[in-house]
């Protein structure tokens, strides 16, 4: 249950924030992280470079860090450490994740006011 718990939050917050943030765009008054976001944007255009961007780089990120600390916490346990500590680590990356993301999202929907 926590498993699903702590990806619905992080899609959700990966969602919103993905379609505020192209609304944004859209109306020219979101301003993309520099360097590498707006550099995607300005040299794919901003609907394929968006798109590029988190299919490309956000979300193998976000999985690559999930198991980057699935792996460290894997390590701490065979030296003694719960089990759970593994599969806590990785439902903490989404869970933060998600939280970031929806942080973003609720910045963007200023733009819609």
């Amino acid at each position: 249950m926590a498993d699903a718990l702590a990806l619905l939050i992080c899609a959700l917050g990966r969602a919103l924030d993905f379609a505020t943030t192209w609304v944004a765009i859209g109306q020219g008054r979101a301003v993309e992280a520099k360097p590498l976001a707006a550099d995607l944007f300005h040299l794919l255009g901003r609907p394929a470079g968006m798109i590029a961007y988190e299919a490309l780089i956000t979300t193998p990120a976000i999985f690559l860090g999930c198991h980057l600390a699935r792996r460290a916490f894997r390590t701490r346990a065979a030296g003694g450490m719960s089990d759970m500590a593994a599969p806590n680590a990785e439902r903490l990356v989404f869970f933060l994740v998600g939280i970031i993301s929806l942080t973003a999202a609720i910045h963007n929907v200023r733009f819609f006011l």
